[in-house]
This record gives C-alpha cells, sequence and structure tokens, in this order.
C-alpha cells in the first residue's frame, strides 16, 4: 500500500456530555473566543424555552417516592401551560398522578403565574434557566459543528460521525471551548485511514446519510399547503446536499460513485421546485404584488444588491461565504441558517427570470 493509501483522510467523531446548568454569557464568551459565532453557535434561551426547562425540571420518574410528572397542558396563540402532577397513593395495589402546580406563561408579555405548593420552588428553577445554557444547548452546538465540517453519520441512529481531515481544525477549537467551560463534555476522535475498505464504509455512509435527507425533505413538502416560503427552505436543504456530496466525490474519487445519488437529488430537486411553482402561481394577487414589489420583499432585494456587491470582485463564491462577507459587511441576515437563507434568495432571483448572477455548480456563484 503506497504512503498515499497510509495516510489518514478523516476521522470518526462522537462525544460525551453531561447534564449541566451554567451562566449563558460565560459560555459564549469562551466560544467567542475560540472562532465561534455565539449567537448562532450557541444562542441564549428565550422566554419560552426557559420557563419550559424550569418546568421540565421537575420531572422525576426514577425515584420510588415523591415522583412527578410535567406534562404540557395548552398551548395556544395567547399562552402555554404547564401542568406538575405529583404521585398520590390509591389503596394498596393503585397510583395515580394528580396536578397540584399550574405554570402559564402569556406569550406576549412573557409573564408568569404559578399556582400550587411548588410556585417558589418554580421560580428558583425559572431564575436558573433564564439566560443560561445547558448540555442540551452543548449537545446542539456539536451537531452544529458535524454540520460546519460536513460530516456524516455512520449509522441510521446517529451517535458517531465522520468528519474529513480538512475540517479537523473546526474539531479542535471545539474541544478547546468545551474544556474551558468546564463542564465535563468531551469529544472522542478516531483516526481513519485512507484505505480502501475505510473509503468504501464511508461511501455508503454518505449515500444513507443523503437519502435519509431526502427522504425527510420530500416527505415535509408534501405536508406544505400554502406557504411557499416555506418550501424555499427545504430547497435550499437539498442544495446543501449537493454541495455535501461533491465535498465527499472530491475526497473519495473513483469509490465515490456519486451518479445514481445525483440523479435521486436532482429529481427531488424538481419535485421541490415543482411544489414551489405551483404555490406561487396559486397565491392571490395581492400577495404575488407584495413577493414582486412590495415591502414584504424589501429585505430580499436589499440582500440581492449587496450579493451583487460581494461578487463585484469576479471570484465565484460558494454561498457561506457570500453570506459571510455580507454579514462582515455589516448586512444583517436572517433564518437559523444564514447561508441557506442567501442561497434561498439567490435561487428566488433566477426564477424571477434576473440574470445578474450565473451559476458555476451546486452553491456556487459569479456575476453573470
Amino acid at each position: 500500500m503506497n504512503e498515499t493509501k497510509n495516510r489518514e483522510f478523516g476521522v470518526n467523531l462522537w462525544w460525551t456530555c453531561p447534564e449541566f446548568v451554567m451562566d449563558g454569557e460565560r459560555a459564549q464568551a469562551v466560544f467567542e473566543a475560540n472562532g465561534f459565532e455565539a449567537d448562532k453557535d450557541l444562542p441564549l434561551p428565550g422566554r419560552r424555552k426557559a420557563v419550559s426547562r424550569a418546568a421540565y425540571s421537575f420531572q422525576d420518574r426514577r425515584h420510588k417516592e415523591g415522583r412527578k410528572v410535567t406534562e404540557k397542558a395548552k398551548d395556544n396563540g395567547q399562552c402555554v401551560v404547564y401542568g406538575i402532577l405529583s404521585q398520590k397513593s390509591k389503596g394498596s395495589e393503585e397510583v395515580a398522578y394528580e396536578q397540584d402546580t399550574t405554570v402559564r406563561l402569556d406569550k406576549e408579555s412573557g409573564r408568569v403565574e404559578v399556582r400550587g405548593p411548588e410556585a417558589d420552588e418554580f421560580h428558583k428553577a425559572l431564575d436558573r434557566f433564564t439566560d443560561a445554557v445547558t448540555d442540551d444547548d452543548v449537545r446542539d452546538f456539536l451537531r452544529k459543528v458535524v454540520r460546519m465540517c460536513y460530516g456524516i453519520s455512520k449509522r441510521p441512529s446517529g451517535g458517531i460521525y465522520f468528519v474529513p481531515e480538512r475540517f479537523a481544525g473546526i474539531i479542535e477549537s471545539a474541544q478547546n471551548a468545551l474544556d474551558e467551560l468546564g463542564i465535563g463534555a468531551k469529544l472522542y476522535v478516531e483516526r481513519v485511514m485512507n484505505g480502501e475498505q475505510e473509503r468504501a464504509i464511508v461511501w455508503e455512509a454518505v449515500e444513507q446519510d443523503i437519502d435519509s435527507q431526502i427522504e425527510q425533505t420530500l416527505r415535509a413538502v408534501e405536508r406544505i399547503e400554502k406557504r411557499a416560503s416555506s418550501v424555499k427552505s427545504h430547497e435550499a436543504k437539498l442544495d446543501e446536499l449537493n454541495g455535501l456530496m461533491d465535498i465527499y466525490r472530491q475526497l473519495l474519487g473513483q469509490e465515490a460513485k456519486h451518479e445514481e445519488l445525483a440523479e435521486r437529488l436532482e429529481k427531488a430537486s424538481n419535485e421541490v421546485a415543482a411544489k414551489l411553482d405551483k404555490l406561487q402561481k396559486a397565491a392571490t394577487p395581492k400577495q404575488r404584488k407584495r413577493k414582486s414589489g412590495g415591502k414584504r420583499n424589501g429585505v430580499g432585494a436589499q440582500l440581492l444588491d449587496m450579493v451583487e456587491e460581494v461578487l463585484k470582485g469576479g471570484k465565484a463564491l460558494h454561498y457561506r461565504e457570500i453570506a459571510a462577507e455580507c454579514e462582515r459587511r455589516g448586512f444583517e441576515l436572517r433564518g437559523k441558517d444564514h447561508g441557506a437563507w442567501v442561497n434561498a434568495w439567490i435561487a428566488e432571483s433566477f426564477r424571477a427570470g434576473e440574470k445578474r448572477f450565473k451559476r458555476l455548480g451546486k452553491g456556487l456563484y459569479q456575476l453573470g
């Protein structure tokens, strides 16, 4: 086996993260010091999430005595209500749970009302979870890291991921951040050698991962009945999958028999595009007017002007590079995934018949 085949070409990655709650601003400062975007990669919980976490912190099914269960009793446009239920004995052969504490959150004002014997303890818990991050937030962050690194799940249930060697620096930065937090979370990295069998296993995982996401996307799009914007987000997701496939095609070479997978992605993209076209044609004239020239389209128009400025350098850029440059120039991007949001608007410009941008490859653009 030659030197090329002996070298490492990626890592297997998994992690452990014990339960914890800590000050959110301190955690964000640590993440920023290690090169991450705090508000995006480790956002502080909103009022509703803090109330939910405080309510569910009472849940205890592990002990024989004093068991408690938290259930969401109501959730509408005005409020969300949680019931904290305590175990009650009903004779020698029966047990039951009764709601003795009720938590009500007013969604508009953020005001919380608590009735019942656990009221004081609930307010203490709410203070603890307000502006705090938990182990759930760190697990969400680590899954984001996997996406940043174009990682893929090596088994359907998740838990172990493969990440190409070129992104190893991001993994190291993530571990440094966890170490500085001192929460006991740890990333485990196992080097993967560049052997024939290892490459075949990785490509099989790529196919399974992408096929699973295609299926989930098509199911989600099928359920959408009115909102074209929701379909656009799924369209951007498929474009991301094309980018993921391209990364592994370059990494694996001939082992990446990607033609069939590319056809499946193209077919899915066509189905989503057809659904989007159908919803846009079904929109009322007033809705179409707002989308084409009204205030609702103002942000998109401004973004596309900014994208044009970014691309005036002449160099072709991936949409994630475009998004990063837009942010660097002070443009406020929206959505949970800024790159996908930018890509969705560029794709929309093509559908609108604009020709100021040219697509050179999956997610790669230059001025037309």
